[in-house]
């Protein structure tokens, strides 16, 4: 117990149960999910299960507009122009009054008198029982004069008396030339005037007592009723008619509409207007009928206002009860993956930390993902799911990808109150995708698969709607009620084959948003696809150019092994192409001693015959580290790193340890000789495509020394090496079978066997491979 609480495992737990407490959190866990969509057609009403209330939206927005209609709207009034009006009038009156003759009038003066004088007959004192006649403006002026004869002054007298009984109430209300605002916007009848500057002086005007059409038609009986009250003469008729004349013409408009002070009037009115309240009761509201597609405008907010009514009435020790059955569920399918995946499948998927993080971390952003992009109207939680299924296939392959999808479609379906249907649904596409997936050779392989599972998924939907019955909901069982209409299932198919092709749709985006993902996902999880593997494995990488230029007998000797590894993993059911690309890198630690490799070196002398043993073997073994460096330096893929790092595993330098090991016994001085230092530091081989490698690269180095390689040497010759590899432990980590080896061996003997067909045999030569040949071997390895 001490020790699991101290060592890994305490890591992994605290990861699982941060990944769990998470997914808990995003879902919602201890809330019971809303179990209606926009579109989804219910077998039977649906009525309330609590009473609640809910706004009537549309109601109370018709009181609002009928409360705006209503306002009254401001207008400012600016009262200067009248005021100055009426000095304008009294002046022109002034400039008129005296003793000048009519004759002797200026200029300026006859031009005031055409302007105010009176269009039409009027009644003549003169005349012959008061007949009216045309005066003319010599008889006006004098009658003028006269009338305004004992009132010299027109400031304060009875002129300025009539005329300002006449404009102070228009200057007080003031002149409106048109209404400034629609029937929408505020009443029709009524407005607010407010002096100029002053919002607070306001006062409530009719809208025709200020509307300037309507009072410039009763101005002049008004200026005729004023006057002739004031004067109370015959000729006041006369002034009266001088005076309307003008006014009718120069009466100005004072009066501006203020769309701000309006609007904030409106703004308050529609704030005052309480909310429309309609109440449901339970089990007798009915909130969505059998058979008719919930809409979102309608039925749709009435399931969502019952539900969280609901929501409120349940009581803490049910909502903890829900939180524990959702966090045993989880538990349950923590269990059922975890046992697959550590019996099953590859338990370094949960031993290790940081893939059991990378594993949960996907978990918890498609559970984050499909949450999000569930709600009406998107309903996109196939697109993170699929999404999920691609990259996990991509990641950890494709049963890990199908049993963990379908758990998280599980939780999906259940925490976001889905049915039966869409949990079928989400599992096709899912397991579509990771069943069609397979190898990424080419850019549109993504695009190719999303098609295929959209259509998979496309279908699903649509049979899993006709099994389920959405397609006779409506048929009532007495189809001859008269109180029941019957429903033609031709209605409804539209709908079910929009959803399937919009669900379709979605899983198609999954695979083109997956292409464009593709790259970082690699990065992400520190895997490489067949086409980022093509990608690295181009001749013209820079490593691959460097090792061309510097050893050119390794970088043949890494081409041939990638031949001949290739062939021998797909013989296997391995990664093909992951370990050719893997063996073009595998020896790139030799170009910074290229010379000390035999397949660099020019005919002449051996820079190990210079050298004790020892030194030999630290030469020999620094090409896999320098290796390693170098690919770090580079940024290549861990993969690649692994290759290069357990392409030899742990085995012996053995013609430097049996040198050192003779040089010992001859010289009793030395001291015994460790084998520990004569091997590689390893790692063994981890994987079936590493174990691969290590014994490709063995058998085409040593076949180099074969004088005369026929098929039965090359078998006797793969034979020895791959047993003697098996009998040291090199193959003890990777999970070779003996039927697998058997297989490798028998792929290694034809590819060999095709390079190095028969030659002729030159006297003198060797036949075989023996241990003379050893060190030829060791230094082209």
């Amino acid at each position: 117990m001490r020790q699991f609480l101290t060592g890994k495992s305490l890591l992994q737990s605290i990861i699982a149960l941060c990944a769990a407490g998470l997914i808990i959190l995003i879902l919602q866990g201890w809330r019971p999910a809303f179990a209606y969509r926009e579109g989804q057609i219910p077998q039977r009403d649906i009525v309330a299960r609590v009473a609640f209330d809910v706004v009537d939206s549309g109601q109370t927005e018709m009181l609002r507009k009928q409360k705006r209609r209503e306002v009254l709207c401001f207008y400012e009034n600016r009262s200067q122009p009248i005021l100055q009006l009426i000095s304008t009038i009294k002046n022109k009156f002034s400039a008129l009054l005296g003793d000048t003759p009519y004759d002797q009038l200026s200029t300026e003066q006859l031009k005031i008198l055409a302007e105010l004088m009176p269009v039409g007959s009027l009644s003549s004192t003169s005349a012959a029982g008061g007949a009216d006649v045309e005066l003319s403006e010599q008889d006006v002026l004098t009658r003028l004069r006269a009338l305004l004869d004992d009132n010299t002054k027109l400031e304060g007298g009875k002129f300025d008396q009539a005329l300002r009984s006449i404009l102070d109430p228009l200057a007080e209300t003031g002149v409106l030339k048109s209404i400034g605002h629609d029937s929408e916007q505020g009443n029709q009848r009524s407005i607010i005037v407010f002096a100029s500057g002053n919002p607070e002086d306001k006062v409530f005007v009719d809208i025709p007592k200020v509307r300037h059409a309507e009072i410039v038609a009763e101005l002049p009986q008004k200026v005729t009723e004023r006057f002739q009250q004031v004067f109370n003469t015959p000729d006041a008729v006369l002034i009266a008619r001088m005076v309307g004349k003008y006014l009718v013409g120069n009466l100005p408009v004072t009066l501006t509409y203020q769309q701000n002070l309006s609007e904030e009037s409106r703004h308050k009115a529609e704030e005052s207007v309480a909310d429309a309240i309609v109440s449901y009761f339970p089990t007798v509201s009915k909130l969505a009928q059998a058979g008719q597609p919930i809409t979102r405008t309608s039925q749709l907010p009435l399931l969502r206002a019952e539900y969280e009514a609901w929501l409120n009435q349940l009581s803490w020790g049910e909502t903890i009860i829900r939180l524990m059955a959702f966090a045993g569920m989880l538990a349950a399918l923590y269990l059922l993956c975890g046992l697959y995946i550590y019996f099953q499948y590859d338990r370094r998927l949960i031993t290790n930390s940081t893939q059991l993080l990378r594993l949960l971390g996907l978990v918890v952003i498609t559970c984050f993902l499909c949450r999000y992009a569930s709600p009406d109207p998107v309903r996109a939680e196939v697109v993170p799911l699929v999404l999920c299924a691609m990259t996990m296939t991509i990641t950890f392959g494709r049963q890990v990808s199908m049993l963990i999808s379908t758990c998280i479609a599980l939780t999906i379906t259940l925490s976001l109150g889905l049915d039966i249907g869409e949990f079928v649904t989400l599992c096709s596409g899912s397991c579509a995708a990771a069943l069609l997936l397979g190898r990424i050779r080419t850019r549109t392989k993504l695009i190719y698969v999303g098609l295929a599972a959209g259509a998979i998924v496309a279908m699903t939907h649509m049979g899993v709607d006709v099994v389920l019955g959405k397609l006779d909901v409506t048929i009532p069982l007495l189809s001859d009620s008269p109180t029941v209409p019957r429903q033609d299932w031709l209605t409804l198919l539209p709908v079910l084959a929009t959803e399937s092709l919009r669900l379709g749709g979605f899983t198609l985006l999954a695979g083109a948003l997956m292409h464009g993902l593709l790259p970082f996902a690699e990065k992400v999880f520190d895997v490489q696809t067949d086409l980022s593997l093509l990608e690295l494995g181009d001749a013209s990488h820079p490593l691959l150019r460097q090792l061309a230029q510097r050893a050119p007998g390794t970088y043949n000797h890494s081409i041939n092994v990638a031949a001949i590894a290739e062939a021998a993993a797909d013989a296997i059911g391995a990664h093909g192409l992951l370990t050719r690309v893997g063996a073009y890198f595998h020896d790139i630690g030799k170009m910074f001693k290229p010379n000390y490799f035999v397949e660099n070196q020019e005919q002449g002398g051996n820079c190990h015959d210079t050298l004790q043993p020892a030194m030999s073997t630290l030469v020999i073994i620094a090409h896999v580290k320098d290796g390693a460096d170098l690919a770090r330096k580079n940024r290549l893929p861990k993969p690649m790193i692994d290759f290069i790092e357990q392409h030899h595993g742990t085995t012996l330098v053995e013609y430097f340890y049996r040198e050192a090991a003779k040089r010992s016994q001859n010289d009793p001085n030395k001291e015994e000789v460790s084998e520990t230092s004569f091997r590689y530091p390893g790692p063994k081989p981890q994987t079936l495509e590493a174990a691969v490698l290590m014994l490709a690269d063995s058998v085409e180095s040593a076949s180099r020394t074969l004088v005369e390689p026929t098929s039965s040497r090359i078998q006797n010759l793969v034979d020895q090496i791959a047993m003697k590899k098996l009998l040291d432990g090199q193959f003890d980590q990777c999970g070779l079978t003996l039927q697998q080896l058997d297989q490798l061996k028998s792929s290694l003997v034809k590819s060999l066997t095709a390079i190095y067909h028969g030659r002729v045999k030159y006297t003198g030569q060797a036949s075989a491979w023996s241990p003379k040949n050893s060190l030829r071997t060791l230094l082209s390895m």
